[in-house]
């Protein structure tokens, strides 16, 4: 079977989420309908000090173990399949499993802080904790995504970038549109931070920072493009309506929690694995309707930034650029769309500014590449 690097990384990506999704719930349905796991609560409930410290260190240790035996599992089943599999590179598997690892060292301290909202929001308000939980994390990951990556790219070294011409505009962009901007900072080469480029921030303290590939490689039109992208989501206030979703779903699956949880069932650590279960296969189930919601926010981002730049060729050599750089399907299932895909495929989006061209009279057919960017 001939398989472009793209479509068998993207295979290998899907299957180690699936693997991961589905070693997850079994780990949890151990521990939620099992002695196990009140078994574990008593194991990790040995610091004997006071309360709101002996909660805090018995909250990091249990979590912390659901974590490991849920990851432990999943490598070890992912391996097993990847042995099988004859279709699979070991290169690739190799990325997977190095960003599944990335991705434990980020969900270690996430299920600490979800695991203590829930404990103390059950604690505070008792039968109403589901609403207060959800409201509690809406306001958490808020100020997270206002504060967090702007304090990663500082501590990354982003300079102010020194290309005046780029610099001017997308200053001009951003008065254009009333998005102030504080500062246009370049990202250097070791910051994982993004890829591209990204506008984080709110109000006088927005900041804009750009990847140091585009620096290097990209020309000032195709970094304006892909910036304007970036700005549409906040002229549409994409983040507000992404998180209303999202803390929608969260509640409905700490509600359905309420109502499966038995009365009087203990409200310490030995909830948390029912909580994670139901919560998570509400979250699962509301994926399609979440990613739809997401994919419909970056189309209107699309034609925001083509419109607001006029760059149908910029925006072309830009989409193949960042496709070819995550290497991404041009053309996926609609079932891989609807389960996994937050932005709408390549092929699609690159009709989509062809289609923008055309009508402005500045169009190249998708299929055919762009020439070498200046800069």
């Amino acid at each position: 079977m001939n398989e472009s690097r793209a479509t068998r990384f993207q295979r290998s990506r899907r299957r180690a989420q699936s693997i991961g999704i589905a070693c997850g719930a079994i780990v949890l349905l151990g521990l939620a309908l099992t002695p196990a796991g009140d078994a574990l609560a008593a194991k990790v409930t040995v610091f004997v000090g006071p309360p709101a410290l002996s909660l805090t260190i018995s909250l990091f240790l249990y979590t912390s173990a659901v974590l490991l035996l849920w990851e432990a599992l999943s490598f070890v089943a992912g391996w097993a399949v990847a042995r099988f599999d004859r279709r699979s590179a070991p290169n690739t598997s190799r990325d997977v499993y190095l960003a599944q690892a990335a991705a434990f060292l980020v969900a270690l301290p996430a299920a600490w802080g979800l695991g203590a909202v829930v404990v103390l929001s059950v604690w505070a308000v008792g039968g109403w904790w589901w609403l207060t939980a959800a409201v509690l994390v809406g306001v958490t990951l808020v100020a997270v995504l206002h504060v967090l990556p702007g304090v990663l790219a500082r501590a990354a070294g982003a300079q102010p970038v020194d290309r005046p011409a780029l610099v001017e505009a997308l200053g001009v962009l951003a008065r254009k549109i009333r998005v102030p901007i504080a500062s246009i900072d370049a990202l250097p080469a070791s910051s994982s931070v993004t890829a591209s480029a990204m506008v984080t921030g709110a109000g006088e303290q927005r900041r804009v920072f750009i990847a140091a590939d585009l620096m290097c490689d990209w020309s000032d039109d195709e970094i304006s493009v892909v910036v304007a992208h970036e700005l549409a989501h906040h002229v549409h206030h994409d983040l507000w309506m992404t998180l209303a979703m999202d803390v929608g779903v969260l509640a409905a699956g700490f509600w359905l929690v309420e109502r499966v949880r038995a009365s009087g069932a203990p409200a310490g650590l030995e909830m948390l694995p029912l909580v994670a279960l139901l919560a998570g296969a509400v979250w699962v189930l509301a994926t399609p309707v979440r990613h739809a919601l997401s994919r419909w926010q970056e189309r209107r981002a699309d034609r925001f930034a083509l419109e607001l730049t006029g760059g149908a060729e910029a925006f072309q050599a830009a989409i193949r650029r960042l496709a070819a750089g995550h290497l991404a399907e041009e053309r996926p299932s609609r079932l891989t769309r609807w389960l996994y895909h937050r932005h709408p495929p390549a092929d699609e989006r690159l009709r989509a500014a062809e289609s923008f061209g055309t009508a402005r009279g500045q169009g190249r057919p998708a299929g055919k590449p762009a020439g070498k960017p200046a800069g």
